[in-house]
């Protein structure tokens, strides 16, 4: 069993909408390895090592899907594709966010959910 050694850093850092513990644990069974991701006692299993380094990127701060899909290393598609599961469990949340010009076009930004179970 292995856990994400950076998750109680990034913790620290994390503003007051983070305050939930992000918590993810590998386990490897005869069916393959999985990751379990422990959120506000929330659980959720996954197989897919991109979720994981898309929530431990959020744990850091809200990132739009082009800040994830430079991060992450994966395609905006496939991000968009994992941020549509992960907002339909509750784990996430997108919000619209202006852009820094006047008249800037708008983002879809992504942060953790506050309360995962909401």
């Amino acid at each position: 069993m292995i856990v994400a050694t950076t998750a109680a850093e990034r913790r620290s850092k994390m503003t007051s909408h983070y305050k939930e513990s992000l918590k993810i644990t590998e386990v490897k069974s005869r069916m393959g390895a999985f990751c379990v991701i422990e959120m506000s006692g929330f659980k959720f299993v996954t197989p897919c090592d991109t979720r994981v380094r898309i929530l431990q990127s959020l744990s850091e701060s809200d990132k739009t899907a082009d800040d994830l899909s430079r991060q992450v290393g994966a395609s905006y598609s496939t991000i968009m594709d994992h941020m549509d599961l992960l907002e339909r469990v509750g784990m996430v949340q997108a919000y619209l966010k202006k852009g820094e010009s006047e008249g800037g076009r708008r983002k879809i930004c992504f942060r953790l959910a506050s309360n995962p179970r909401k």
